[in-house]
This record gives structure tokens, C-alpha cells and sequence, in this order.
């Protein structure tokens, strides 16, 4: 979507914080981060390497090359702060999600992993502390592996059953919509995949731990620094547009994951409000 009047196409000079261990071998403990207990990780984060991050508004991106696009949506939702608050506008929200997301992929069938989820900057305090694992993560990872993907997908069809084809392409998507107005001070980064090489890559054990949910873990993927990496955000966002981006893809021919990461804006005025906002997961069927 290229940039309107009142949005900017400025490129930024910023920092991403990349993973420091190097990729483990089979005699090196897993690297652990702890999203609730980040001290009690076992990933380092190599912290402050300055990158340009490119405007994208005027790119004309694909899912399957840089792995990224934006879409306008207008939703239904009045009040983003329901979410995980109202099951009604939940559904509501899932629904709009996996509709837009089979329409933007062109694929046949479409379903949301779960609700949407709220996400806050760190100084928003109080609307942090009721929520599990809501605030931006400030390293470039993805949300996934290629073996915790295909686990993820295996338990989805093995619980529908034949209503869902196991031989077909399939993909999981990230959807992440900005819901407090521009400017935003942590914008999300997402990576040119074309620009990264598998050995940039290392696994990183999420590990969220709380009273109410127990210990939840899940293989994802962290990266180390490469300069050749090619970094995009879209300025000054709207609750009007949604960021779709790859998580997996069981084609290897195409983009399987894109790296992102919140980063801080340099431009962003002093004093301007944090930013919200909402994501979405979800599984694509192609035929």
C-alpha cells in the first residue's frame, strides 16, 4: 500500500538485536528464552546493531519472495481492547482473520490458531500485567522451525480429522495489526527472506511459564547477525491495515519464514503513547 497523505516513506537508521550464542551442536544445551522470565534464559541477545530499515509502503512485496505484504482491512472490532476480554468479539475478530487471510494467499481454506492476542509496549504496565507473554520480542526470530511446524500441523489434522487434506501445500501466516494511531514508537520489522541464509538461523526454545498455564515450550527460530540482512517496516500504520507474513511453508521452493522483531523508532516524537496492537495466527490450505 503506498504511502497517503499524512503517512511518511521515511528509511530509518535503527537498531535489531540478534541472537549471540552460536548454533548449537549436539554436546551444547538448547538455547531457552523465557518470555516471562527473561534472566532465567539461556539465549544471549548480541543487543544494537545498527541496520537502515526500509520504508516498504511503495514496495510491491510478495508472500512468497520477501515473504511479507500489507493489506487494508477494515474491521468490524470498535474496540481493540475487547479482545481476549469478549468472547463474542473474539470470534468476531478470528472470523474477519481467517476470511481476509484466504482471500490475501488465494488459498482454499483458511483457520485461525487461536484468538487474537494483544501485544503492548513495555512501559504500558497495567496492560501488561494481567496478560501472558504481550510484550514485543525484541530480537529477530520467527515464530517457528520446520519440525515444530510440521508437529503444529500433524496435531491440527490429526484433531479434524478428514476434514482437512494431509497431502496438500500448507502454510502458517502472521497477521499483526497496529491499533493505537500513528506514529508508532516500537513499529514491527520484518526481513527480506530472500536475504537470509539458513546459516543465520539457530533454534530457540520458547518457554512461557506462569501459575495459571503451567510451562508451555515451543521450538522457534532465532538469528544471528548477517549484514546482508534486508530489513522493512511499513511507517506510521493504521487500525485500518494488517501485516501478513509468513511462519512456514511446506513448499521449499518458496519463502518458509520471515525474521521480525519491534525495534525502536528513532523519529517517533517524544512522549507519543506506546503502541498497541493485535496479532493473529493462522493455517493456509492450497490445492
Amino acid at each position: 500500500m503506498p504511502a497517503t497523505e499524512g503517512q511518511t516513506a521515511r528509511d530509518v537508521k535503527a537498531t535489531v538485536n540478534y541472537v549471540r550464542n552460536p548454533r548449537a551442536s549436539a554436546a551444547e544445551p538448547r538455547l531457552e528464552f523465557c518470555t516471562e522470565h527473561e534472566s532465567l534464559s539461556t539465549m544471549e541477545i548480541l543487543p544494537g546493531q545498527t541496520v537502515t530499515i526500509h520504508a516498504a509502503r511503495d514496495l510491491a512485496t510478495s508472500l512468497d519472495r520477501e515473504g511479507f505484504i500489507l493489506v487494508p482491512h477494515v474491521s468490524a472490532v470498535e474496540d481493540f481492547r475487547l479482545i481476549e476480554e469478549d468472547p463474542a468479539i473474539d470470534q468476531l475478530y478470528i472470523d474477519e482473520m481467517a476470511t481476509l487471510l484466504r482471500e490475501a494467499t488465494g488459498g482454499v481454506f483458511a483457520m485461525m490458531l487461536g484468538g487474537g492476542k494483544k501485544r503492548f509496549g513495555e512501559s504500558a504496565r497495567d496492560l501488561l500485567a494481567p496478560l501472558i507473554n504481550a510484550k514485543p520480542a525484541r530480537y529477530a526470530h520467527a515464530d517457528n522451525t520446520d519440525t515444530s511446524a510440521q508437529q503444529l500441523f500433524a496435531r491440527i489434522t490429526e484433531a479434524a480429522g478428514d476434514r482437512l487434506p494431509k497431502n496438500a501445500r500448507w502454510a502458517l501466516y502472521n497477521m499483526w495489526r497496529a491499533v493505537s494511531p500513528p506514529p508508532q514508537d516500537f513499529p514491527l520489522a520484518v526481513c527480506d527472506a530472500s536475504s537470509v541464509e539458513p546459516t543465520d538461523e539457530v533454534t530457540v526454545t520458547a518457554v512461557t511459564s506462569t501459575r495459571e498455564t503451567g510451562e508451555m515450550r515451543h521450538d522457534t527460530t532465532g538469528y544471528l547477525y548477517n549484514p546482508q540482512h534486508r530489513w522493512h517496516y511499513f511507517p506510521d500504520m493504521t487500525r485500518d491495515e494488517v501485516i501478513i507474513f509468513k511462519a512456514h511453508d511446506s513448499r521449499d521452493d518458496v519463502t518458509r519464514r520471515v525474521p521480525h522483531t519491534a525495534f525502536t523508532d528513532p523519529g517517533c516524537p517524544p512522549g507519543t503513547p506506546t503502541r498497541a496492537s493485535v496479532e493473529a495466527r493462522g493455517l493456509v490450505i492450497f490445492l
